[in-house]
């Protein structure tokens, strides 16, 4: 995660994954790791049922060898799963460690692409949105990276408040937050912004215990939060960037891709490796631009069923962490399923975008087991 954000290349930031699917093979057999395993039986199998199940949806349009490149990618999005809590159960304070280094990276390719947009013009020639340095070279999945760090970061500055932590950490963490804010709205990725939303009332709802008067009080100064900052939004002009570019054809995209679609492909998908692009108005579409979609067409309503299932499970498993990792997870969860409506391709991937805003929230999941002793009594 965080090379992702530091590395040249997306090719860079996929090399610590390997050593990650290592390291998950060497200690496969340990007692840890199978407690980690035994704890979280349950969501493991439908992630691998629905892993296999979108690998295998491949045989009923293609050969053997192009099935080969999604089962790795389906084995190293396994492994980063349980890397994670393996990890946390070694180290007590390594979700903190890791929150900190993500930050702290995301806040630095932030200021070069600030420094990239003001400085040396680095922007979309067509209408001069932000572009990351490195291997977020476009803007919408810059928008939804820097999105995501954020959402992490404002619940690493409540999880800090409360722990009544210096005014200089809160310091320099608002510091962080509003450089990568700024990032985030030079990018004008609206699904970012709107993820941000459900995702901050997300993390009024999680940062502590409270009633339902208490509950709703916080809700009640959240919204007020709200109509003052889209007031300010509005006066400065922001809307009308926003708006701009209408719906972005995601609509007359979303018509055409699913025009594709009949029986039994429908039911069955295309196929994890199949291309979704489509043509409108004379031009190419890469794919479905929204992860349910796109799921829909790879793996059918079958896969989609299966998504719904994995995403279901680990957002109920979620609301049985300790608070210290809840605060991150749901909140974090929450963005990804908000801003993959409507962007997004393929769930099997190498590291990028959906690996922060879906997989690993799923794998904090995971790190309730390691509140309870391993079985070997270390």
């Amino acid at each position: 995660m965080v090379t992702y954000f530091l590395a040249k290349s997306n090719s860079t930031s996929f090399i610590p994954t390997y050593f990650i699917g290592l390291g998950v093979i060497a200690l496969l057999f340990s007692q840890r790791m199978k407690h980690i395993l035994s704890n979280n039986t349950v969501l493991l199998s439908i992630i691998t049922m629905f892993l296999a199940y979108m690998v295998i949806s491949n045989f009923w349009h293609t050969n053997l060898i192009a099935t080969l490149k999604p089962a790795g990618y389906a084995l190293l999005i396994l492994s980063f799963l349980v890397s994670i809590p393996f990890i946390s159960h070694q180290f007590k304070h390594f979700p903190e460690r890791f929150v900190q280094a993500l930050l702290v990276s995301a806040t630095i390719s932030a200021i070069f692409s600030l420094w990239g947009y003001f400085g040396l013009d680095y922007r979309t020639g067509d209408e001069g949105r932000l572009i990351a340095f490195g291997g977020l070279d476009n803007p919408v999945m810059s928008g939804l990276s820097y999105g995501a760090a954020c959402i992490i970061g404002f619940s690493y500055f409540v999880n800090r408040s409360l722990l009544e932590k210096s005014l200089l950490e809160k310091f320099l963490v608002s510091i962080c937050l509003l450089t990568m804010l700024t990032a985030l709205l030079l990018t004008e990725t609206r699904s970012a912004v709107l993820g941000l939303l459900f995702g901050g009332a997300a993390l009024v709802l999680t940062y502590c215990s409270r009633s339902a008067i208490q509950h709703t009080y916080a809700l009640s100064k959240y919204l007020v939060f709200l109509i003052l900052s889209v007031s300010l939004a509005y006066f400065v002009g922001y809307f009308d960037v926003l708006l701009e570019r209408s719906t972005s054809l995601r609509p007359e995209i979303w018509e055409a891709v699913y025009v594709h679609l009949s029986f039994p492909e429908l039911i069955t998908g295309m196929g994890t490796s199949a291309d979704a692009s489509v043509y409108y108005a004379g031009e190419l579409h890469k794919h479905p631009h929204s992860i349910y979609l796109s799921t829909v067409y790879y793996g059918g309503v079958l896969g989609l069923v299966g998504l719904l299932t994995v995403f279901g499970y680990a957002l109920f498993q979620m609301t049985k962490l300790d608070r210290s990792i809840m605060i991150y997870a749901i909140p974090l969860f929450i963005y990804g399923l908000i801003c993959l409506t409507v962007d997004g391709n393929r769930i099997i991937r190498k590291i990028d975008f959906i690996w922060l805003m879906i997989w690993l929230p799923i794998s904090l999941s995971m790190i309730r087991s390691t509140s309870v002793e391993s079985p070997d009594g270390s």
